[in-house]
């Protein structure tokens, strides 16, 4: 008897570690790409041993190896779209951020992205990812998307391979939403911008020897840095709003 019960309880466990492993290492904040690995296998193994006494549906051992990788694979299925779904959702401010920098000319000082992988990002749109990340963590938001992984066994019940039609049309919708918002963090930017190059234009026109590109980088910096100071902190409140709504479809009411 003992010995069954240890087999069920790491059963058990191996299941809900291939869902919450898969999903941690790509949420934002516990998957970036400066937390190191160790780190991130031990709060996943901290967070399995946690949440298996609390999920009850969990299904009985198959009895065939076929049927393990079956299990296996669908949960690391789930856990990989509920993380790739964070950073889908983290990535709004790097496409901002990107526009930004095309807007002020700064779109060549090219940095490695820190909050990717293997990637490389625009001064701006860093300094947002870094500034998301952290209000995440400020605010507590991290505790959402842990409960969203914990409520996502009433959603996606072990044992069951997921949905992957419905996946994809919550993948499309997102990343159609997030690339909106996007250029909703760029607006004011944008607006500003326009009426520059507009103004440039016309002086062109009425003075066409002029190097209006050369003269007009600097007070377009100028006017980029300043929008930037005065709006972030409503843009990062607006931002952090869209992301724990987007988080809140995977949780249960209480």
């Amino acid at each position: 008897m003992l010995s069954q019960f240890l087999v069920s309880e790491m059963f058990a466990f191996i299941l809900v570690f291939c869902r919450t492993g898969s999903a941690i290492m790509l949420l934002p904040g516990f998957g970036e790409q400066y937390v190191p690995p160790r780190i991130r296998l031990m709060l996943a193994l901290t967070f399995s041993i946690l949440l298996v006494p609390v999920i009850q549906a969990i299904p009985p051992m198959p009895t065939t190896g076929i049927g393990l990788i079956r299990l296996v694979i669908a949960e690391a299925m789930v856990g990989l779209f509920l993380g790739a779904l964070g950073r889908i959702l983290i990535a709004a401010v790097h496409v901002g951020g990107i526009v930004i920098a095309y807007q002020s000319s700064l779109s060549s000082a090219i940095t490695n992205g820190i909050n990717q992988y293997q990637g490389q990002d625009t001064s701006v749109g860093n300094m947002l990812g870094v500034t998301a990340v952290v209000l995440i963590f400020a605010t507590n938001l991290h505790h959402l998307m842990l409960r969203g992984l914990a409520d996502s066994y009433t959603l996606f019940l072990p044992g069951e391979f997921p949905p992957v039609h419905d996946f994809a049309n919550l993948a499309t919708n997102t990343v159609s939403r997030v690339f909106a918002m996007g250029i909703q963090i760029a607006a004011p930017n944008i607006v500003i911008g326009m009426m520059l190059y507009v103004g440039a234009g016309i002086l062109s026109r009425l003075m066409p020897n002029m190097q209006i590109f050369f003269i007009l980088m600097p007070p377009q910096l100028l006017l980029s840095f300043f929008i930037i100071m005065i709006t972030i902190s409503s843009i990062m409140l607006w931002y952090l709003d869209f992301f724990e709504q987007s988080l809140a479809s995977f949780l249960t009411p209480r």
